[in-house]
């Protein structure tokens, strides 16, 4: 008796010697079911904070809800962007204002951040480029009818997205046309004269592309691609706009142009750009050691986690919905006090020594549970296996479901309110054995008696077709002694199979005309007569009735599964959600982190603090303290300010620290930094005590991102970070500056970096928290810096013991 069950035999199968039902195993194409699907929602912190780089000042930021926009002077056009891993750009433009605003890149951002950033730009236009039509226009649309907005959307070609051609366009904007500040480049053997300098640039042929360049670098920030594209877009808009509607000499001077340039952040979230993640070897990879995973498929991860910050937590995480949160994390750390307060009341919870076994539970069912967005995904496009489709049931979709049910029911503080019992139902109707052996979804005996009738008709087929060949057999002529198959092929029906002999040909063809050759293969012939067709009449493709009947069951049981998706991806995001709490914890007690007091005062105070990084790559780590204290504000200034911060009134807002190399000037400040960080993104942090004040920038002067692509040299490139740091600086700020200005002449240097450190200290009640290092002795030696209460001056201490012979065992570095 044939059976359902068992796995596909590459060649047929006979029933004897004289007969044979060979069945392959093989369903019909499914027609997947194309849904709108939106990548991980992560919450974000609504709000737009301003920042203004070029062209006039005190532009109004807040846009008005109750405009009509009925002409092209209310216009509002914002541009969005999506490239891989969910990196976000966005640009947009007022028309009435006539300004441009553009935003730092956004990692792993998603619907409901493309959503924030629309309900506060109101735009009437939005633009979006072809490459992310298919990733981004679900988003852009999918809420629209909800949100009410009244926006058109055009879909722009790639071109117009060029960072190139938007660096181009940006620096001819007439804000940038500041031509007397501009750098002029002559190239050397253009045959001037030693008199070179005296030559007008514009007589000599020479353009001041270039400097127009390097001056933008200074005022936006060029590393952030993909809004540096939407920006392109956007001014690419606004010429044709400007082209083709106001065309009389009359009306020319209403056109679209640009006024002022700015940038913008999120409110609710630190910044912190790429080049101050990779300074801070927060987020650090270096080239993956296995070969295979170092090429450009999109398979390939290519790198791996290097030494850093992050992969001290990645390291304890369990769940891929944990490794994505833990990323949003760390790539938006939050400034909202009730946020950061939560998240370390939770790690208390979670680091009592009562809750240590649970712990250990928790952790051991996170490790089985699966991120159920792409499962979802999957069930509605009809799909039942997955990635794994020829690996273990464990890889399909079902047997993910059926393990996240099992040990999210571990989990009863995350899924306490939910009914699973109608959700994992399906684990009765789906045949788990069968489905793993053929590699699709098979439904159990007695769940349909339709399906039933149909498999004991196909189980059946055996005794049939055994029947049935040897009648065959008993029609041909005994003296060919050929074995005779009769073989059933899903789509194909039944057929004789009759064998080659030695000339090639088809040792029987029947005697009557009847028989009809279907096909052949390397050894038989294929023929239908009257019985086989008669055959097909009466039973029809009834191993493809049976898959079609298996495969509308499924589709009813995915339904079923997708009344709950909302509820499955929600406790599949909180299981990501304790996992990355987990590895808080456990990251907080494996390195001895302490948990930080948050505070609304503009100070940082950390007592006996270490570089969590760089004690790991000592055997003993000298632990070391900081103070220091920022503006109050404008409307905290005078007896405000003082009442509130009358315990760090004495703190200073700059520390200036000087030392030998090798002192630990770098690792201290970096330190504080990173001790600021953690405590923002929720974690505790490696000190004896800590309070930390709301920080909203982490801005850093330390590496210089060198590369032949770039025409800056190494002290343009510090030149324009420090530019653009002292453009983004707020009171809330923390500054990091590592030996500014040792790029060019001593004099200069040391210049440039008192004029900057006497300009952050003259901001008053606005100045932001500094912490700088300096080789420049002429600073102290010639008291360029005056002392005041607001500067303090320091250095790191070290032992000299002119008694040793050998000099260079002479010195020993405190690293205090």
């Amino acid at each position: 008796m044939a059976s359902l069950k068992r796995k596909r035999d590459p060649g047929p199968r006979n029933s004897f010697r004289a007969s044979s039902a060979q069945r392959r195993f093989a369903t019909d194409p499914v027609n997947p079911i194309r849904l709108p699907i939106s990548p991980d929602a992560f919450n974000v912190t609504t709000g737009l904070e301003h920042v203004q780089t070029g062209g006039r000042r005190g532009v109004p930021s807040v846009i008005d809800e109750d405009e009509n926009f009925v002409d092209d002077s209310g216009e509002i056009v914002m541009a969005v962007d999506i490239k891989e891993k969910g990196t976000i750009g966005c640009c947009f433009y007022i028309a009435r204002e006539e300004r441009l605003s553009i935003l730092s890149d956004v990692q792993f951002g998603g619907k409901d951040f493309i959503d924030m950033l629309k309900l506060e730009i109101n735009p009437t236009t939005i633009l979006t480029s072809t490459r992310a039509e298919e990733a981004t226009m679900n988003d852009v649309q999918s809420s629209d009818d909800a949100l009410r907005l009244p926006y058109r959307i055009d879909v722009r070609p790639i071109q117009e997205y060029s960072v190139n051609g938007a660096k181009a366009k940006l620096a001819e904007l007439e804000i940038f046309q500041q031509e007397a500040d501009l750098a002029q480049f002559l190239v050397p053997g253009d045959g001037l004269t030693q008199q070179a300098e005296e030559v007008i640039a514009e007589n000599a042929g020479f353009s001041f592309e270039k400097g127009k360049l390097l001056r933008l670098g200074g005022i936006v920030d060029i590393e952030n691609t993909v809004s540096l594209g939407c920006t392109g877009a956007i001014l690419t808009y606004v010429q044709r706009r400007r082209t083709t509607d106001y065309t009389s000499l009359e009306n020319s001077g209403c056109a679209c142009a640009v006024r002022s340039a700015e940038t913008f952040f999120l409110k609710g979230t630190m910044h912190i750009n790429l080049n101050t993640l990779s300074s801070l070897q927060i987020l650090q990879t270096e080239s993956h050691p296995n070969t295979f995973n170092q090429g450009p498929g999109k398979t390939s991860s290519r790198a791996k986690e290097d030494l850093s910050l992050y992969g001290l937590f990645h390291q304890h995480l369990l769940t891929p919905q944990g490794k994505n949160r833990l990323r949003q994390y760390f790539l938006r750390p939050s400034v909202d006090l009730d946020v950061i307060s939560e998240r370390h009341k939770i790690l208390d919870l979670l680091l009592l020594p009562a809750n240590a076994i649970i712990l250990q539970k928790m952790c051991s069912c996170l490790k089985k549970v699966k991120n159920m967005r792409p499962v979802m995904t999957n069930l509605h496009k009809g799909l039942s296996s997955g990635k794994s489709a020829f690996g273990s049931f464990k890889g399909t979709i079902w047997g993910t479901l059926l393990n996240f049910a099992t040990h999210t029911l571990d989990l009863q503080a995350a899924v306490r309110e939910a009914d699973w019992q109608d959700m994992i139902a399906f684990r009765e109707r789906v045949d788990i054995e069968d489905s793993q052996e053929q590699q699709r979804t098979v439904i159990k005996q007695g769940v349909d008696r339709d399906l039933d009738l149909l498999k004991d008709r196909y189980n059946g087929l055996d005794g049939l077709l055994k029947q049935v060949a040897i009648d065959v057999a008993s029609t041909i002529p005994a003296n060919l002694q050929i074995e005779v198959n009769v073989i059933y092929f899903p789509q194909l029906g039944f057929n004789i199979a009759i064998p080659f002999d030695d000339t090639g040909r088809a040792a029987y063809t029947g005697n009557d005309g009847t028989w009809e050759l279907v096909f052949t293969t390397e050894n038989r012939a294929y023929f239908k007569d009257e019985r086989m067709r008669e055959l097909d009449e009466k039973l029809g493709d009834i191993y493809g009735l049976v898959c079609e009947r298996e495969i509308e069951i499924a589709h009813e049981i995915a339904q079923s599964v997708l009344k709950y998706e909302e509820m499955l991806s929600v406790c599949s995001d909180l299981c990501g959600e304790l996992d990355c709490y987990l590895a808080m914890a456990k990251t907080a007690e494996v390195y001895k982190f302490a948990r930080p007091q948050m505070s609304t005062e503009n100070v940082i105070r950390v007592v006996g603090g270490r570089h969590p990084l760089q004690e790991l790559t000592v055997a003993s780590y000298i632990p070391n303290d900081v103070s220091l204290c920022g503006g109050g504000g404008a409307r905290q200034a005078g007896t405000a300010f003082h009442s509130s911060n009358h315990r760090h009134s004495n703190s200073p807002s700059m520390l200036l620290l000087t030392g030998p190399n090798f002192s630990g000037k770098s690792v201290y400040m970096k330190q504080v930094a990173l001790i600021v960080y953690l405590a923002h993104i929720g974690s505790y942090v490696p000190a004896q005590a800590a309070e930390i004040g709301i920080t909203d920038k982490i801005l850093t002067r330390i590496s210089t991102p060198e590369t032949v692509s770039k025409i800056q040299s190494t002290f343009m490139l510090d030149l324009q970070q420090i530019s653009l740091l002292l453009k983004f600086s707020t009171r809330r700020s923390l500054i990091i500056i590592d030996e500014f200005g040792k790029g060019t002449d001593l004099n200069d240097g040391a210049g440039l970096a008192c004029g900057i450190f006497e300009y952050l200290l003259s901001l008053g009640d606005e100045r932001p928290k500094v912490l700088a290092a300096t080789h420049f002795h002429e600073i102290f030696e010639n008291g360029f810096l005056p002392e005041r209460q607001s500067l303090a001056f320091g250095h790191m201490e070290v032992r000299v013991d002119e008694e040793i012979a050998n000099a260079k065992e002479q010195v020993t570095y405190l690293y205090k």
